[in-house]
């Protein structure tokens, strides 16, 4: 039968298209639900029709198979008419669809394209310039505020406008780190000179004094040049001898008596270590203020553990130790305590003068004003003669800088700068040639005339230097005195004892031979090291002499081995189990509430707030001697930004929904929109694979607090605040993440099939996203130092993404226990907050409630037609109802919530190096 000749006389069958079938193949051949055949030949623009047969013969607008709407004209009556088959009353395609109908056959029935706004659902027209259309658009949309468009585009962001002010941003960032920088070198090297300068005029003057000076005493007579001893004036030849010395040593500074003095007193110190054993035995003495005393010893004699115990960095298990008199605790002096560590410990990033001026600042007392503390700076450069290299950065493996010796001096310097009353210094001539190391022990020896109490072990001096000590302390293998007193005494009582120093040999070497039992006894074959300890015991040099039988009972205790029964050895375990964890507790609670100590130095040290400003000051001046490293974490972020959103093809719709209008009591057409217009969310993986780049380029904040951990723990030790310190460093970092956000959106964010929400909340979610990675980070390297932390923050980074950003595990789906503890991670927050703000972009024409709620475990099935229902088990359950602000909050509540965690982890992780 062909259909003009039906019997209604209707001619759509004449000059139309025929219907569609899958055995009519001349067009696209769009999809059939069940037994519905669209047919776009036989239906108006707007609305969808078809067939409930897929028998073509069978499928036309007076046949009962069909159903639409189709306007025609009847030759017969000459009128125009309307069918609309088995639909009493035919709905046309929703809003956002574009349902051509026999306007173009070769189109089947759609969302509006992309680049394309469908007023009505028959009509298709190009976006208008000036705005941007989404896929499913009945209506071009302006760009507002900073958004620009491209013309006849899907997407409102370009280079123009907002990415164009990050882009600004961005380049002003970096210009300000290299400027920063240039201004800082171009300052230090002025200051230098000038410096320099002044010092050279002064010497000029000095030495012009000295020359009439010398011509005055050309002219005395011989006998006047005798010291008179009826004469507080010091006769002719102590004054050339002055002169003399001045004309060696021209650079010499003036060091002033410290604030107080300190004399340590000790008596049989003992530091037993569970697990190592006893380290130091009975040792006891006193050294006074205005002393420059030796520790010398063969390895494992304990010299380090001594220098130790004498600055309270440990804690003694017997003995006693007197301040000035009185038992105390050494903690209650570290305002006027130095201790110069045997490693290197400083910021290698910054010059020589930042580094002892930072020390100054910190360590002196807050009465002093600026001027006189940047004075001290320049007393103490000069003193050990580092003030040529006063400008030039300290450098290490990776950086040029200066060399081990004058690192080792900028070492010594960081703690004579705060002017100390007592003096510790570990091996502070190791690894310095002879002339350095005298110069270095010489300025030691004038910080001791001046009232100070220096103490150092010391290893193989040469003999000049080891003749500027006072005092020598020699320690034997396992930590019992061997000497102690004079160091112009030392030859004779080991000559007494059968050791005579041969000619030409260094006294310092000779006796560690002894010490270590290679030298052999001038007179005695069976005379071992270990005698050595008893003989001091009973010397008539050793104030605290005894008889033999004391000193055989005292070493018979020193050296003795329990042998106590099983049962007392596990109690005597389990006591000190008990009490080493109330020691650990009870420290840990001390460096948690703010590190409290008593002071009974009367010095005053600056505080919270002027630590926090001196502390964010170097931080920031780190950044500026370092530009390339915040340089290289630009160009990654904008590397790692871009990469998802480029592989993003430009016609992919990232969300298709359910539309408002959806007629819900038309079978056909419902049934056929689910079938071949499936809803789309791909807005939580998108946003999951964002979060991964972002968290790999994160793990670089591992380098805020891991490479510099052992400065951290140097200057814990010596009265620097934790708190200070976390809060100064975090908010250096923090400042600088929102570039970092910039730059990781500047490129992907101009993808043309790309987010459709606002910059600002697309910007303001991923750096709350960013604060929290960072956060890891920092609390890795606290916990793990800088090796394996970037490993240990990745891991975990993606454990949170996966599990509790609600971007994989649908949170609707949740029960309230999953969701409570969701509700803890940043994530989560980040994650709900940017897909409510995507959602919205599609609310005027899907319904994303709907979809959002048709989550995996919530199959709707009681409605629509067809093999599931409409969006079923694409939507992620979240909490649409939740305000931005909301989101917004809690993201940054949960985020720098790791924030304080990191600060709980600098209080309590390794705090014994606190001290």
């Amino acid at each position: 039968m062909s259909y003009c000749e039906t019997e209604l006389g209707l001619n759509y069958a004449c000059d139309e298209p025929l219907p569609r079938s899958s055995f009519n193949l001349s067009g696209p051949l769009c999809s059939t639900v069940a037994e519905y055949l669209y047919d776009p030949a036989n239906c108006d623009p707007g609305y969808w029709c078809g067939c409930t047969t897929r028998n073509q013969s069978e499928c036309y607008p007076s046949s009962g198979n069909w159903g639409g709407r189709f306007t025609t004209y009847d030759t017969t009556t000459n009128e125009t008419i309307v069918l609309t088959g088995f639909f009493e009353d035919p709905n046309p395609c929703p809003a956002g669809y574009y349902c051509p109908g026999k306007s173009n056959t070769e189109i089947c029935v759609d969302l509006c394209p992309p680049k394309f706004f469908c007023p009505t659902p028959g009509e298709l027209s190009p976006c208008e310039d000036g705005g941007y259309c989404p896929v499913a658009s009945v209506a071009p949309r302006k760009c507002e505020g900073l958004e620009s468009c491209n013309d006849d585009d899907l997407r409102r962001f370009i280079i123009r406008g907002a990415s164009g002010v990050m882009v600004i941003l961005i380049v002003v960032s970096i210009i300000y780190l290299y400027v920063g920088k240039w201004l800082i070198v171009r300052s230090a090297r002025r200051q230098k000179e000038a410096k320099m300068a002044k010092a050279k005029a002064k010497m000029e003057s000095s030495n012009n004094e000295e020359g009439e000076e010398a011509q005055d005493v050309d002219g005395v007579e011989p006998e006047a040049a005798v010291e008179d001893s009826g004469s507080s004036r010091p006769g002719l030849r102590q004054r050339l001898k002055e002169r003399s010395r001045k004309r060696e040593n021209p650079r010499r500074s003036t060091i002033t008596a410290p604030e107080m003095t300190v004399d340590m007193e000790f008596d049989r110190l003992r530091l037993t270590i569970p697990g190592v054993g006893t380290i130091m035995r009975g040792v006891s003495g006193k050294i006074a203020h205005g002393n420059l005393t030796a520790i010398m010893g063969p390895s494992g004699a304990g010299k380090t553990t001594f220098l130790s115990l004498m600055s309270g960095k440990v804690d003694r298990t017997g003995g006693t130790i007197n301040v000035n008199g009185e038992e105390a605790q050494l903690s209650e002096f570290r305002n006027v305590i130095g201790f110069v560590p045997q490693e290197d410990i400083m910021m290698r990033e910054l010059t020589v003068e930042e580094n002892i001026a930072h020390s100054a600042l910190m360590r002196l007392p807050t009465k002093w004003p600026k001027e006189k503390k940047m004075a001290r700076v320049d007393e103490v450069l000069e003193s050990l003669e580092i003030d040529h290299i006063r400008d030039m950065v300290v450098g290490d493996e990776r950086r040029r800088g200066i060399s081990g010796g004058q690192r080792k001096r900028v070492n010594i310097a960081m703690e004579m700068v705060m002017k100390p009353s007592l003096c510790c210094l570990d091996e502070p001539t190791s690894g310095l040639d002879s002339t350095t190391s005298y110069t270095v022990v010489n300025s030691l020896k004038d910080m001791a005339r001046a009232g100070a109490n220096v103490i150092t072990v010391l290893h193989q001096p040469k003999y000049e230097v080891f003749q500027l000590f006072d005092n020598v302390l020699l320690l034997g293998k396992g930590g019992m005195t061997v000497y102690y007193g004079k160091t112009s005494g030392m030859e004779e009582y080991f000559a007494k004892r059968g050791f005579p120093c041969p000619d030409r040999a260094n006294p310092a070497d000779y006796y560690m031979d002894v010490l270590s039992g290679i030298i052999d006894h001038e007179s005695n074959e069976d005379w071992k090291k270990e005698d050595l300890f008893e003989e001091w015991m009973t010397a008539e040099e050793n104030p605290d002499r005894m008889s033999k039988e004391e000193a055989d009972k005292v070493m018979e205790e020193l050296t003795s081995v329990d042998d106590s029964s099983d049962e007392d050895e596990k109690a005597s375990c389990i006591g000190r189990c008990c009490s080493g964890f109330a020691t650990e507790l009870s420290m840990v609670f001390r460096h948690v509430f703010g590190n409290a100590r008593g002071d009974k130095t009367g010095r005053k040290t600056p505080g919270l707030l002027k630590q926090f400003q001196l502390l964010f000051g170097r931080a920031s001046l780190q950044r500026l001697r370092a530009p390339s490293g915040t340089l290289i974490n630009i160009i990654l972020m904008v590397i790692a930004g871009s990469v998802i959103p480029s592989l993003v093809p430009e016609d992919t719709n990232l969300y298709v929904g359910i539309p408002l209008s959806l007629n819900e009591t038309d079978p056909g057409q419902e049934a056929y929109l689910q079938q071949n217009v499936r809803p789309v969310d791909a807005i939580p993986g998108v946003l999951l694979n964002v979060y991964m780049f972002l968290l790999i380029v994160s793990c670089l904040s591992v380098n805020v607090y891991g490479p510099e951990r052992v400065v951290f723990f140097r200057e814990t030790a010596v009265g620097q605040l934790v708190t200070s310190y976390w809060a100064a460093k975090s908010l250096e970092c923090l400042l600088w993440l929102p570039i970092y956000t910039c730059a990781f959106i500047v490129l992907g964010y101009s993808s043309p099939a790309w987010l459709l929400q606002s910059l600002g909340s697309y910007w303001v979610y991923l750096f709350l996203a960013l604060v929290g990675f960072y956060g890891f980070g920092m609390l890795a390297s606290v916990l793990v130092g800088a090796g394996s932390a970037a490993l240990l923050a990745l891991v975990f980074g993606i454990i949170v993404i996966v599990g509790f950003s609600g971007a994989v595990t649908a949170y609707g789906d949740m029960n309230s226990g999953g969701q409570t503890f969701t509700n803890f991670w940043f994530l989560f927050w980040t994650t709900q907050g940017l897909c409510a703000e995507e959602y919205d972009q599609y609310s005027d024409r899907f319904n994303v409630t709907r979809l959002n709620d048709e989550t995996p475990d919530a199959y709707d099935n009681a409605f629509g037609v067809g093999s599931q229902a409409v969006g079923a088990g694409v939507g992620m359950g979240y909490d649409l109802s939740s305000s931005h602000g909301r989101n917004i909050g809690m993201a940054a509540l949960t985020a720098f919530a790791w924030y304080i965690i990191v600060l709980w982890a600098l209080k309590t992780k390794d705090h014994r190096n606190h001290r």
